[in-house]
């Protein structure tokens, strides 16, 4: 397992994408505890289908500018929740009310947590851990 503050910054570059195309309300979530095949969710809210589609393509790019290549997209055409998986970590991007109606918040409560503010980028930040090889 790599730090985050061992690879480059992927959870700040993730957060700052998010940032530069107006997504809000990011949350990244350690999942590493649960028995799933990810480490981290990453949760933003956009406030358009459009807005959602610049953010999930903006991830996307920047994430390859890294190296790290997407595993799967989903809900991209539908655009009220896009679905960016990486493999060590998953990129949510909501609508409002979709965000609110699925509640991942809530439904994984116990996950330790870490908000970032609008416009706050998270840059090396150690909280969570991905894996990257």
């Amino acid at each position: 397992m790599t730090e985050i503050n061992e690879a480059p910054d992927i959870l700040g570059t993730v957060v700052e994408a998010i940032h530069q195309r107006h997504g809000h309300g990011v949350r990244a979530m350690d999942m590493s505890e649960f028995p799933l095949t990810m480490d981290v969710f990453v949760l933003a809210t956009a406030d358009t289908r459009i807005q959602t589609r610049a953010v999930a393509d903006h991830v996307e790019r920047e994430m390859r500018k890294l190296g790290i290549k997407m595993h799967h997209c989903e809900g991209y055409d539908e655009g009220s929740w896009i679905l960016l998986d990486f493999v060590d970590f998953v990129v949510h991007v909501f609508l409002p009310e979709t965000r609110a109606y699925y509640s991942l918040e809530n439904l994984w409560s116990d996950a330790p947590y870490e908000d970032y503010r609008d416009g706050e980028t998270g840059a090396g930040d150690e909280f969570p851990v991905l894996n990257q090889e």
